[in-house]
């Protein structure tokens, strides 16, 4: 079975974890950021539908609701929202299973110390962004694999770096875990 990740870096540091803990299937996830839903979208040719997934396992929005020098997000929610039902239909015409991952949470770690520039904690619309992919992807029947949540169970210290936005080797190995736990519940 071929699996797909697709997602932003919180993707990218736990792959290699699913990879080494699902060894008795292919698991790929582009070696580049996929940044925003639209970003996705663009490079689903070579991302997804190249790759001939039999399961792909998804998630946008840090970067989607992210402020940018004008104050506003990188997309805006009904950009987010089309991009999102786009997306779920193109893995729709390829006919795999799919699982969406809601985005985790962001962190206000401590003002004195350097995090992600780019992403603004006060105000944060993560939970607009999660609620609006939930109700897509609940229309569309596709299972939700919420590491939000996972990382909101676990205190925020021992999964979230002190930029307040990636996970640390504890973190990673927490969204492996669940990862790997909602595709085979799916398989």
């Amino acid at each position: 079975m071929k699996v797909v990740l697709i997602g932003d870096s919180i993707r990218m540091g736990y792959q290699p974890h699913v990879k080494r803990l699902m060894p008795e299937h292919e698991v790929w996830g582009p070696a580049q950021n996929c940044r925003h839903s639209g970003w996705a979208h663009d490079h689903f040719g070579d991302w997804v539908e190249a790759q001939q997934p039999d399961l792909v396992h998804f998630n946008f929005g840090i970067h989607d609701q992210s402020r940018m020098a004008d104050g506003e997000p990188q997309l805006l929610l009904e950009q987010y929202r089309l991009y999102v039902q786009r997306f779920i239909a193109r893995l729709d015409a390829l006919g795999c299973k799919r699982i969406w991952a809601t985005t985790t949470p962001l962190y206000q770690v401590d003002k004195h110390k350097a995090q992600v520039d780019w992403v603004t904690r006060e105000g944060s619309a993560i939970d607009a962004y999660n609620a609006a992919a939930r109700e897509i992807v609940e229309a569309a029947g596709i299972p939700i694999n919420d590491l939000h949540a996972t990382v909101e169970a676990s205190p925020w210290h021992t999964c979230i770096n002190m930029d307040g936005c990636h996970m640390s080797p504890v973190g990673n190995d927490t969204l492996a875990a669940a990862v790997v736990a909602a595709i085979r519940a799916h398989i």
